[in-house]
C-alpha cells in the first residue's frame, strides 16, 4: 500500500497494477491495524469489489489473495476486533452501477430453491453526506436484480425487496434511530421463495415471485456507499463478524 500521511491520516489506496488517489480511503487517526481482515475471518468463499477503477469497471481482489490482502479502503482494526470497509464518495463503481463500494461478493451462487442464510454484525461509524450505506444484499447477475437490499439510512435500518427482478422496490423499517457506532446485527434466511430478514430482533419476511427461478443470485456484505457526489465524505462500516451458508 503507497499512501500520503497528513493530520493522522492516510489518504490513497493502492490499486494492483498502480495507484489512484481517494481523497477520502482514510485510516482514522489511532487505529491499530493489525494483519489483513482474511487472516482475522473466513473469507475463502468471498472476493472484494473496491473503489478503485481499473479498465471500465474496478479492481476486485479475489482468492488466494484476498486473505493477506489489506489497504486504505479494506483493513483489520485490531482494537475492535473488526474488519473496515472505507469507501470515498468520489470512489469508482463497478459497470451498471452510479456508487462506489468497498464491499465482499459470495462467489457461490444460488437458487431461490434450499435454504441459505448471511448473518453478520457490525456497526457504521462513518456516513457519507448522502446518509446512506448499503450493507447486506442478495443480488443477480442481470440489471434489475437486486433481490434484496439491507440499507443504513441516516440512522434506520430499512430493507429493500423486489420481489420479481427489475420490478419497483419495496422499503420497510426494521430499525429506527441508530447512532453511529451502534451494534447492528442482522440475518437474512432463504428457504425456497421466502426470505426473513433480521435487524436487532425485529424480524419480517417476504415472499418472493417465480420469475426469480430461472437465474442466480448471492450474496453480498460490506460498504456499498449511496453517494457519488464526490463532495469529500466517507462512509465506514465496520464488520465484527460475518458468515454465509
Amino acid at each position: 500500500m503507497q499512501g500520503k500521511k497528513q493530520l493522522g491520516r492516510w489518504v490513497g489506496a493502492v490499486a494492483m497494477t498502480g495507484l489512484l488517489a481517494l481523497s477520502n480511503a482514510v485510516l482514522a487517526e489511532g487505529v491499530s491495524s493489525s494483519g489483513a481482515p482474511g487472516q482475522h475471518v473466513d473469507l475463502s468463499t468471498f472476493k472484494l469489489q473496491t473503489p478503485v477503477a481499473r479498465g471500465d469497471s474496478v479492481e476486485e481482489v479475489k482468492q488466494p489473495t484476498l486473505r493477506d490482502f489489506s489497504s486504505a479502503y479494506f483493513y483489520y482494526d485490531a482494537d475492535a476486533q473488526a474488519m473496515v470497509f472505507n469507501c470515498p464518495d468520489n470512489g469508482a463503481s463497478t459497470r451498471g452501477s452510479h456508487y462506489p463500494r468497498s464491499e465482499l461478493r459470495d462467489t457461490r451462487e444460488w437458487t431461490f430453491s434450499g435454504q441459505h442464510t448471511l448473518s453478520a454484525s457490525l456497526a457504521v461509524t462513518q456516513q457519507p453526506s448522502s446518509g446512506g450505506i448499503i450493507v447486506g444484499q442478495i443480488h443477480g447477475d442481470g440489471k434489475g436484480s437486486e433481490a434484496l437490499k439491507i440499507r443504513w439510512s441516516k440512522g434506520d435500518i430499512v430493507v429493500g425487496v423486489k420481489a420479481s427482478p427489475g420490478s419497483t422496490e419495496q422499503r420497510f423499517t426494521l430499525a429506527h434511530g441508530l447512532a453511529l457506532g451502534d451494534r447492528i446485527d442482522y440475518r437474512i434466511a432463504q428457504s425456497d421463495r421466502v426470505v426473513t430478514v433480521t435487524v436487532n430482533g425485529a424480524t419480517r419476511s417476504f415472499t418472493y415471485d417465480q420469475s426469480w427461478d430461472s437465474g442466480t443470485v448471492y450474496f453480498k456484505a460490506g460498504n456499498y456507499l449511496q453517494d457519488n457526489s464526490a463532495s469529500g465524505s466517507a462512509g465506514i462500516v465496520k464488520f465484527f463478524a460475518l458468515s454465509s451458508q
